[in-house]
């Protein structure tokens, strides 16, 4: 088989007592794209803040590798 790659655009909104709380996940075209979502909803004020992640699955084994943080904007949590 093989494996699956995908950029996800992560949004972050205002949780409980001021928290951020994820959104719903989105899968992009290219980079440029996650990027463009994410500067014209944290503009426009729908989002504290997101990130772009590139996200692998191996198909045979069927795990994920480790995310890979491409780009952020705004609020986000901290990186563990």
């Amino acid at each position: 088989m093989g494996s699956t790659t995908r950029i996800i655009y992560q949004p972050y909104v205002a949780g409980a007592r001021g928290a951020l709380k994820a959104g719903p996940p989105l899968t992009c075209v290219t980079l440029d794209d996650g990027m463009r979502r994410a500067e014209r909803a944290f503009a426009n004020g729908s989002i504290l803040g997101a990130q772009i992640v590139r996200v692998t699955h191996d198909d045979e084994s069927e795990e994920f590798a480790d995310p890979e943080y491409l780009g952020a904007i705004g609020q986000v949590p901290d990186a563990a």
